[in-house]
């Protein structure tokens, strides 16, 4: 799968329909961004409850601008790595995931992230979602690209936890204390998925 940048922009991207989805699940619909989304995506992410659970480069307050920042960013690239998770029956935007290829000697990993809009908390979304993209990205890149997911989850994000393990990741460790945020110091817990799991049935 080619990563390779579309110069097109946002201008462009004003005019398409609303993407067709890549995968289709129970209680959502994963699909690129559209510029319909910005409002939802600035609304869902201007939320503290859901930033002090992610990376301090998620910005919080998250504003208009950011989330025009974010969908120009997607629009950057032919094939993303980020998309939308909406309303299976409304199409709106409630949720985002994506990967982050690493470098060096990790060539072959990706990182997956992802962030749910606090109203949709507790309804098993972001578990349908995580199992879906994570089989989809493992199926649609080469091994060459992709062989290995892994999530990194702070110690006290349980939540997060219990939806990588339903999803099929494998607990493979705790960083201890190296994660900080705040002034906390707190320990940080991977999870990997590889490609042979899914020839396990994991």
């Amino acid at each position: 799968m080619a990563l390779s940048a579309n110069t097109t922009g946002v201008t462009a991207s004003e005019t398409r329909p609303i993407p067709e989805p890549i995968l289709v699940t129970p209680r959502c619909i994963i699909r690129r961004f559209h510029i319909s989304d910005i409002p939802a995506v600035a609304h869902h992410a201007n939320n503290p409850n859901v930033a002090r659970r992610l990376r301090p480069h998620f910005p919080s307050p998250y504003t208009i601008a950011d989330a025009e920042a974010w969908y120009e960013h997607t629009c950057a690239w032919e094939k993303p790595l980020s998309y939308a998770i909406c309303d299976p029956v409304s199409n709106t935007f409630m949720a985002s995931i994506g990967i982050r290829p690493l470098g060096g000697d990790e060539t072959r990993t990706a990182e997956l992230g992802y962030w749910l809009g606090e109203e949709f908390w507790g309804r098993g979304i972001m578990t349908d979602a995580a199992t879906g993209f994570a089989r989809w990205v493992l199926e649609n890149f080469e091994p060459d690209e992709v062989e290995r997911l892994e999530a990194s989850v702070y110690a006290t994000n349980q939540a997060s936890q219990k939806v990588l393990t339903k999803a099929g990741f494998v607990y493979e460790g705790t960083r201890r204390r190296a994660g900080s945020k705040h002034g906390e110091v707190f320990d940080i817990l991977t999870y990997g998925m590889i490609r042979q799991d899914l020839k396990e049935g994991k």
